[in-house]
């Protein structure tokens, strides 16, 4: 499958978690728009699902493979999603990053014999004064 244009021309965002104690952590991530939704791919035990399940709160931006921001940052709330609807999200990115998606399902895949867990959604919704 042909990698899709992204309209903004971004691939990647810079996704802002918060610690327990009030500190923010920011991590890229690659990233597929539908809808009024962003979606995500990452490992299950990574650092920033835990910090969203203790604080679905969260912020995001357009960024660089760093992470760095790009663009102007919006505040979201996270879903961390398994299951029959971690397919769509599946679908969504390959359409989008194409063979490079699958490299990394591949490495998620290899990395759960390093206890790194299966790999899980994340959809973003945005708050309602962002487009």
């Amino acid at each position: 499958m042909a990698k899709r244009s992204d309209p903004r021309g971004e691939n990647f965002f810079a996704l802002c978690t918060y610690r327990r104690n009030g500190t923010a952590v920011i991590t890229p991530l690659w990233y597929a728009e539908s809808g009024k939704r962003w979606y995500a791919y990452t490992p299950e035990r990574s650092w920033k699902v835990r910090r969203l399940l203790a604080e679905p709160r969260c912020a995001f931006a357009a960024s660089d493979f760093a992470g760095n921001p790009r663009g102007p940052w919006r505040t979201a709330t996270a879903e961390v999603v398994r299951g029959p609807r971690l397919r769509v999200i599946r679908r969504l990115l390959r359409a989008k990053y194409g063979n490079r998606f699958r490299l990394f399902v591949l490495v998620t895949v290899l990395g759960r014999a390093l206890g790194h867990g299966r790999g899980i959604g994340l959809v973003l919704t945005p708050d309602p004064e962002f487009p």
